[in-house]
């Protein structure tokens, strides 16, 4: 959720940290990254909607790091308790003696804001839009690997049938899978097999 102002621009999420500490008593530039949902994260990460490990502070630092030396420099700040997590984006266009000082200085500094808050923007668009389609691939996922487990010459309509949805959505969902390098079909339709070429098989249900 983003809450903007005239001279700053407020990020809020719910949840603290993943693992009970305070963000502004840490050097940001060197938390570890740690995932919630580590499932979730690496759907996303395969779709290409996120990057596996977060990097997002370090960047935001290294943007404003760019402009330390205007006079009305604010630092982006971080603050978190059990149940929040803040980030606060200074303006860096903000006051008017600046803008007349530094037009060009200033310009850049106002993309830097502006494109953090689109980032925000996308990443909220693609949380609530993709939210759905990834829990019914991650369900479909978790079913297709079981059914090659148990039956690795299973066909497609066999599928279908066991997983109580159309052919054309578990053609889709196959070649999904496949496009990923998750898993591939050997040999011909008729004498062919299935094989799961995920690297984290071996503990997925686990995760799940």
């Amino acid at each position: 959720m983003t809450h903007p102002h005239d001279d700053r621009m407020e990020v809020y999420s719910p949840g603290g940290m993943f693992d009970g500490r305070l963000i502004q008593q840490l050097n940001p530039l060197t938390v570890p990254s740690k995932r919630r949902n580590p499932l979730l994260a690496d759907f996303f990460h395969r779709l290409k909607l996120m990057e596996r490990r977060g990097s997002g502070m370090k960047k935001i630092i290294g943007e404003y790091k760019r402009f330390e030396n205007l006079e009305n420099y604010h630092a982006p700040e971080f603050s978190s308790n059990a149940t929040e997590f803040h980030v606060t984006l200074w303006n860096l266009n903000y006051g008017e003696d600046v803008v007349k000082d530094n037009p060009h200085v200033i310009k850049e500094a106002n993309d830097v804001v502006k494109e953090t808050d689109d980032v925000v923007k996308e990443t909220d668009d693609v949380v609530k839009g993709k939210a759905n389609v990834t829990k019914e691939f991650a369900k479909a996922q978790r079913q297709i690997y079981k059914l090659i487990s148990q039956m690795p010459q299973i066909s497609a309509a066999q599928m279908s049938e066991n997983m109580g949805i159309s052919l054309r959505q578990v053609q889709r969902y196959l070649k999904q899978l496949s496009d990923q390098n998750l898993i591939v079909r050997e040999g011909g339709r008729k004498n062919g097999v299935w094989k799961i070429l995920d690297d984290e098989y071996e503990g997925f249900f686990k995760r799940i």
